[in-house]
């Protein structure tokens, strides 16, 4: 088994936690992807699913208008190839289709969640000009949603 290094340069998003597993220690992810991320970071999951001494398991279920992917593994190649990627989580509209965010005021249920867990980690490490093109396609009410919740 790989002996995962004391510090490893990572990149913030995905968030990864290191966790003492059954297997020792691992980095923990949850991220969601776009549909058109998700072939992208399954094919990447494949490539590195056998490296030599590495322990790799997730698990891919689609949600929040795209994919909510959980992954444990020791692979620091397989992490920096995730950083390099940026996957990144689709929209609050499209996550979120059915809410009228100028009528949504607090964060409960699977919108704070998501929110807090999913969304927040990609926006708070997000370049100014991701941002900037997100907010772009917004409604109004969705950046006003942004100015309350961020």
């Amino acid at each position: 088994m790989v002996e995962l290094p004391v510090a490893v340069a990572l990149a913030d998003y995905p968030f990864k936690e290191l966790v003492d597993s059954r297997h020792g220690k691992v980095y923990h992810c949850q991220f969601v992807v776009t549909d058109d991320d998700l072939p992208g970071v399954l094919n990447l999951l494949a490539a590195h699913a056998n490296d030599a001494g590495c322990i790799t398991r997730h698990a891919a279920r689609p949600e929040f208008g795209g994919s909510v992917i959980e992954l444990a593994t020791n692979s620091v190649a397989l992490l920096r190839a995730l950083d390099a990627m940026r996957p990144r989580p689709p929209a609050p509209w499209l996550a979120f289709p059915d809410i009228d965010a100028a009528a949504y005021g607090s964060l409960q249920g699977s919108l704070d969640y998501w929110w807090t867990w999913l969304w927040m980690p990609y926006w708070n490490n997000a370049t100014p000009d991701e941002r900037e093109q997100l907010l772009a396609l917004a409604s109004d009410d969705w950046r006003e949603f942004f100015d309350f919740h961020v």
